[in-house]
């Protein structure tokens, strides 16, 4: 293969896999609230497993549509970049949640 050949791969590539990180922010975004506001309501039992499920949805229609996306694009960098931006977002709304059982958050006025 010719050097602009594989220059042009590999900037699709990057793109490909900036694509997959933008999707896992833009589903989370979509589905959850902020982890600012779970870490203002987590502490309460319901609400936790509520935001949990949420949680959940993200990941999954986050790591399916990517899924999809790397098998369309006939490359693994899409799901590569959500899987990053899954990994991400679970570790930070995991530690908002943490922080709102420290302090003892149930709700807004709490």
């Amino acid at each position: 293969m010719n050097e602009e050949f594989l220059g042009a791969r590999r900037a699709i590539a990057a793109v490909l896999f900036l694509q997959g990180i933008m999707a896992g922010y833009d589903v989370f975004s979509a589905v959850n609230s902020s982890p600012w506001t779970a870490e203002s309501f987590g502490g309460d039992p319901e609400k936790e497993a509520s935001l949990r499920e949420y949680i959940n949805h993200g990941l999954t229609i986050t790591l399916l549509t990517t899924t999809a996306a790397s098998a369309i694009a006939g490359s693994p960098w899409p799901l590569f970049g959500a899987m990053a931006a899954c990994a991400y977002m679970y570790w930070l709304y995991m530690r908002a949640i943490q922080r709102s059982k420290e302090k003892g958050n149930i709700g807004w006025d709490k």
